[in-house]
């Protein structure tokens, strides 16, 4: 068979490839056409999501997800005055400009609902004894009968019972137990916050969506601004607003607007750099193109294997395969010049490059996989299969769709002169000195450099606002939807039981001052076995015959049949939950959840890292507690996988120094020189910028990795001092990938600026330092 006809028969199969490519392609749109368009599932943004199923706590996340859901849709405003009237006169014209809102607006209280309250727990009066109940029932005979005198002959006495029903008070010391602890009362029937100087009336607005939906973002809030704003123009009011919702909105509105000037600068200069150099808007196409059908293809793939795709995976997932770009620049780059113009001959000469670099990528990206979680599991498989599609994209379809030599004759020249002079890294003088610099900024750095994996300091919301929620949760003793402890028995009961010894413990420090306050269901509805003791303990007081003389004589009454009178049916719970008296306690209690029973006992007032370790440490004393404290959760999380993912990392350039052996031999190390010097450089720089070392620091280094490996196998491959199609290949890839990524940098978000300032250091540390390694003696 003669060479024209092999040539002919590999181009008849190239050309099967690409129609057979073309067919899955379009299948993979179709796939994510319907899925996006049709099912349309929410993207997974919870993190906990990214932890191995058997090292997550179903009950905790439960409890998370209740205290999220309603923490989410409540928005509290204060309107403050001087003075009670002009605080209602304030609140009034707030209310009249918010009316409309898709929200349920509540500023008032009702008499009756306190009324009904009452006559439900009436009945059960005997077992319904708070603190300074139980208090009273340990005083001495003479002190109890002067209290019980006292009352009678007090002109308010009975909390709504007759005195010999409740001759010692004590349900109506339960009833302002209930409202004990809340800063929020009623006052002529408004909800009322009194502080010295200051009268609040409160508003609570429950939003119908979320806080992150657009419909809240767009129409209610706003609404909610530009009534604040209407009173704030008075001197005298004041306005104060807190909640999920307000963040929220502020921190996208930021996002948004950085986002937005980050991204067209990214994107007009990738536009403008190609039309510099290629002067052809197809180009430009073609470039993005494998990243466009790996990016559709690693989708498909994701959802059909995991049926949902998490949001860090598409982020991040995505940015690791924008280093596809590389393959698409090289083949079009090789052809700058080229005489004759052959677009399969290019191909053939280009393809063990290619190939060398796409497996060694694809190997250290697969090492993702080895670790126990899903999340790295799924960005492993969305990096690999988006290279995977982008590659063969190239390969398969660029020779048929470039037909003609692009543009740049000129900057090929000049950087072909400019790598011909190149400094050789660590020889000569200028070698030297170059060495010398990327040692020194390194080491120097990498010193300075603090591992940070609190959640919290990722945060960019502006400091007033987060002191304006602070004061908010104070004023209105708002407990923290974040940390609190989670009680869990066999039983409603058990767990009853176990929130009322945790209860105790709480209160200890309450009196203590280390807390404001808590709120338990125990609260409101104490265990049966609590309230048979406190029963009994009442009966023995009334039968007490001592007692019983003292007040028959005093009162005139037979005191002996107060123990008659009283009743010791307990409180059902299940009654208690049916009944709108449990209402707005009903978010505490989680019912069953697997095998157990659980409830939530929130806390307001928590004060430092020392007092949190003190609750840790209660929750370790009892059983059936346990405290959760999601910005902890959340920062380990981040610190396991950044932990994992920097030990891949250094797996992956072993692994790929493995491959490198294969075909360079001692040269091996070449490739692998650039990534690695400028990841060093970046970490070198992140120490010195004071910026933390976290696990979007390891993810830059990743990308870095990918980049950088291609531009050592790419130089390598072409060994020519004097080759400047593939260093302008290799600088056209670093500049674009410096657009996308590097200028992130530039973020307000303080995750984003570490991304950002690892990848623009690191891809143009390895991107000018790739021509100082791949010179080899043979040259």
């Amino acid at each position: 068979m003669t060479e024209v006809a092999m040539r002919a028969g590999a181009r008849n199969s190239w050309r099967l490839a690409a129609l057979l490519w073309l067919f899955v392609v379009l299948a993979a749109m179709a796939h994510n056409a319907w899925v996006w368009g049709v099912q349309r599932p929410a993207l997974d943004a919870d993190i906990m999501a990214l932890l191995p199923r058997d090292a997550r706590d179903p009950v905790a996340e439960a409890a998370f997800t209740r205290m999220a859901a309603n923490a989410e849709r409540r928005v509290v405003v204060l309107i403050g005055a001087p003075t009670v009237e002009g605080a209602r006169r304030a609140a009034d014209r707030y209310l009249a400009d918010i009316q409309g809102i898709a929200a349920d607006v509540r500023h008032t209280v009702d008499g009756r609902d306190f009324a009904a309250w009452r006559d439900f727990l009436a009945p059960y009066r005997g077992v319904l004894i708070g603190e300074q109940g139980r208090a009273l029932l340990q005083m001495s005979v003479q002190q109890r009968s002067d209290y019980a005198l006292s009352r009678l002959f007090s002109p308010a006495s009975g909390g709504g019972l007759s005195w010999p029903d409740d001759p010692f008070g004590l349900f109506a010391s339960w009833m302002m137990e209930q409202a004990a602890g809340q800063n929020v009362r009623p006052l002529d029937g408004r909800l009322w916050i009194s502080t010295p100087g200051r009268e609040w009336a409160v508003v609570l607005i429950g939003l119908h969506d979320g806080a992150f939906s657009s419909a809240a973002q767009d129409k209610v809030l706003p609404r909610l601004d530009k009534a604040a704003a209407a009173l704030r123009a008075d001197p005298q009011l004041s306005v104060r607003t807190a909640g999920i919702a307000p963040v929220a909105a502020v921190v996208a509105r930021s996002a948004q607007s950085e986002m937005s000037a980050i991204g067209l600068g990214s994107v007009l200069g990738i536009i403008l750099l190609v039309f510099l150099v290629f002067r052809r808007a197809s180009v430009l196409l073609l470039v993005l193109l494998p990243i466009l059908v790996g990016t559709l293809c690693a989708s498909s793939v994701v959802l059909w294997v995991f049926g949902s795709i998490h949001a860090l995976t598409l982020v991040f997932g995505a940015s690791l395969v924008g280093v596809a770009v590389d393959y698409g620049l090289l083949y079009l780059c090789s052809g700058v010049g080229e005489q004759p113009f052959d677009p399969f001959a290019r191909r053939r000469r280009l393809f063990a490059g290619l190939l060398l670099a796409l497996v060694t990528v694809v190997c250290a990206y697969a090492g993702l996989a080895l670790a126990p979680f899903p999340g790295l599991r799924q960005m492993s498989l969305f990096a690999a299969c988006g290279l995977l599609a982008a590659w063969s994209t190239v390969l398969l379809w660029y020779p048929w769709l470039a037909r003609a030599n692009p543009h740049g004759e000129w900057l090929a020249s000049a950087l072909g002169r400019a790598r011909a002079a190149w400094p050789a890294f660590g020889r000569g003088r200028i070698g030297g000195a170059l060495a010398a610099i990327v040692a020194l900024v390194a080491v120097s750095g990498i010193a300075r450099l603090h591992v940070q994996d609190d959640v919290r300091a990722l945060q960019s919301v502006p400091l007033p606002l987060l002191l304006e929620q602070a004061e908010v949760a104070k004023l209105a003793g708002v407990p923290s939807p974040a940390q609190f402890f989670v009680v869990r028995g066999a039983s409603p009961e058990e767990t009853l039981q176990r929130e009322e010894a945790l209860g105790a413990s709480l209160s200890a420090l309450v009196a203590e001052g280390t807390l404001e306050g808590f709120q338990a269901v125990s609260r409101r509805i104490p265990s049966r076995a609590r309230q048979q003791a406190d029963c009994a303990a009442l009966r023995g007081l009334y039968e007490d015959a001592q007692w019983q003389a003292a007040m028959s004589e005093a009162s005139g009454l037979d005191a002996a049949r107060f123990a008659q009178r009283l009743r010791c049916d307990p409180l059902d719970f299940a009654a208690w939950l049916a009944n709108p008296v449990s209402e707005p306690f009903r978010p505490l209690w989680l019912g069953q959840v697997g095998d157990a029973h659980a409830s939530v006992t929130m806390l307001s007032g928590l004060q430092g890292p020392a007092v949190v370790a003190r609750l840790q440490s209660l929750a370790g004393q009892l059983p059936g507690v346990s405290w959760v404290d999601k910005p902890a959760t959340i920062s380990e999380v981040l610190q396991r996988y950044r932990s994992r993912m920097l030990w891949v990392v250094g797996g992956a350039y072993v692994l790929a120094l493995l491959l490198m052996l294969l075909r360079y031999g001692r040269e091996a190390w070449r490739p692998l020189a650039p990534p690695l010097a400028g990841s060093l450089l970046a970490l070198g720089v992140l120490g010195w910028s004071g910026l933390p070392f976290q696990l979007f620091a390891v993810l830059g280094l990743f990308l870095v990795l990918g980049m950088g490996v291609d531009y050592g196998v790419f130089l390598i491959e072409q060994p020519r001092r004097g080759d400047g199609a593939t260093w302008l290949a290799v600088s056209m890839a670093a500049l674009m990938s410096i657009l996308s990524f590097g200028l992130l940098a530039l973020s307000h978000m303080p995750a984003l600026r570490v991304f950002g300032l690892t990848t623009l250091v690191g891809i143009a540390g390895a991107w000018l330092l790739a021509p100082s390694f791949s010179r080899r003696d043979s040259a």
